[in-house]
């Protein structure tokens, strides 16, 4: 063989294309960036209030340090507060998207990331109008004591549930195994913390407050459960 000659110069397989083909790939960049950013907000949040981030871990599993987490400081405009808040709702909505892109349930005919985004939006109106909705009801039935320390416990543990989604949907996204085991695992994450989210409350009502079921009942129901089933009810049946 001369080196003009090309090394399948004699072979049998006909020419499809005169010119080179451009190779067509499917990959997007932005959820890829997205993660990039979760984890510099991540890094930025452990580097200015690491010891924050530990007693925020604890104090879903210890009521000796939500209490003193409680006393030094209830007020949830603290930077590290904010931005754990804010990384737990954008891990929740990246979940709910990779759900929903994976079993095509709404929105089939958009964008991935119009999706995302229409996911993030209605979750930020949702906690939103349940906080509100939260602060109306302490006031209507003049209860200053069990609600808000049951809606600071629960903040406390939906900032664990973002750390915790974290790794999931990291690797659901760029590793090389099926993705439905980790996100799997993250639903589990999800309704474990939820459980043990509405366990707290009731031991917050039964044993320190003293409350009765009816009422703890009818909480569960028009805060915490049947505005989610609405909800998504909804946004199955319109879009």
């Amino acid at each position: 063989m001369t080196e003009s000659q090309h090394i399948f110069y004699h072979h049998l397989l006909s020419k499809q294309h005169q010119i080179p083909e451009l190779k067509q790939s499917n990959e997007l960049i932005w959820p890829s960036v997205f993660l990039v950013l979760c984890f510099a907000l991540l890094v930025v949040i452990k580097a200015t209030s690491f010891p924050k981030i530990i007693k925020v871990i604890q104090s879903c599993f210890s009521m000796q340090t939500l209490r003193q987490l409680e006393r030094e400081e209830f007020s949830p405009l603290k930077f590290y507060s904010i931005a754990l808040s804010v990384f737990f709702l954008l891990n929740l909505t990246f979940f709910i998207y990779k759900v929903n892109f994976t079993y095509k349930l709404v929105l089939t005919g958009q964008t991935q990331l119009l999706q995302f985004m229409f996911f993030l939006i209605t979750i930020v109106l949702l906690f939103l109008v349940k906080g509100g909705f939260t602060r109306l009801l302490a006031i209507f039935v003049n209860d200053h004591k069990l609600i808000p320390e049951f809606v600071y416990s629960s903040f406390m543990i939906s900032q664990t549930q973002g750390l915790l989604l974290f790794p999931c949907l990291v690797l659901a996204e760029l590793s090389h195994f099926n993705p439905l085991i980790f996100l799997s695992a993250a639903s589990v994450i999800l309704i474990a913390m939820q459980i043990f989210k509405w366990y707290r409350g009731i031991v917050f009502a039964l044993i320190e407050n003293r409350v009765g079921l009816l009422q703890i009942f009818t909480y569960f129901c028009g805060l915490e459960i049947l505005p989610v089933l609405v909800l998504v009810k909804f946004i199955i049946e319109t879009f």
